[in-house]
């Protein structure tokens, strides 16, 4: 319990949840094409993405966003 902060604990108790929001975020950056809030919810200690994600990701030929992620090893 001690490695989370304060505000994770309180609104998302479990880690499955928290990944839950963070993935629900990066959809809906990718939706609208927000590059920054793309880059900045792949720094989350819970980001992740999928093989979905991935593939769409590849499909878009979003070579900034690929790079970015190449980039921080997330």
């Amino acid at each position: 319990m001690e490695s989370y902060d304060f505000m994770s604990i309180v609104m998302y108790p479990t880690l499955m949840m928290r990944r839950s929001f963070i993935h629900d975020c990066w959809l809906i950056a990718k939706s609208v094409d927000n590059e920054e809030l793309k880059e900045a919810i792949s720094l989350d200690e819970y980001f992740f993405l999928d093989h979905r994600d991935l593939f769409e990701l590849l499909k878009s030929k979003d070579s900034r966003m690929i790079t970015h992620m190449l980039k921080s090893e997330c």
